[in-house]
């Protein structure tokens, strides 16, 4: 089940970054990715107790498809430095830097995790007492 379709993206959350025909792509890397980080405590019973899990969503889904938008050829790759008057742009790369597009969007998407899931104890790595095995 997806947590969001394309009507709460554009008309709810306000979104116009994702066009609708790839909206499902993007949001199914977004899900994927939440329930990673989230130890797969997001299911169909419980996702609509948390009231800014569509919003976080949404934010993913354009990060994603900013990363992976292949309309530009500098899409998804971070600025580090750039000169307007003889137009120079340095880019993040990962020999230089330590990190690629891939580490950078993943701490993006995090980020924007915790920004939404903050206190709801999604993110949380505690096992609940009821999981453990003795």
């Amino acid at each position: 089940m997806a947590y969001v379709d394309y009507e709460y993206y554009a008309s709810v959350y306000g979104g116009t970054l994702v066009p609708e025909n790839i909206f499902s792509r993007v949001e199914k890397k977004a899900e994927i990715y939440l329930d990673s980080i989230t130890h797969g405590r997001l299911n169909d019973e419980n996702v609509d107790k948390y009231e800014n899990l569509k919003d976080c969503v949404c934010e993913m889904a354009d990060t994603v498809f900013s990363f992976s938008s292949s309309s530009d050829k500098n899409a998804g790759k971070e600025k580090k430095s750039e000169t307007i008057d003889g137009y120079s742009v340095t880019y993040v790369t990962e020999t230089t830097d330590g990190s690629d597009s891939v580490t950078n969007m993943r701490k993006k998407l995090y980020s924007i995790a915790r920004f939404y899931l903050s206190g709801t104890g999604l993110l949380s790595l505690a096992i609940p007492c009821c999981q453990i095995r003795t």
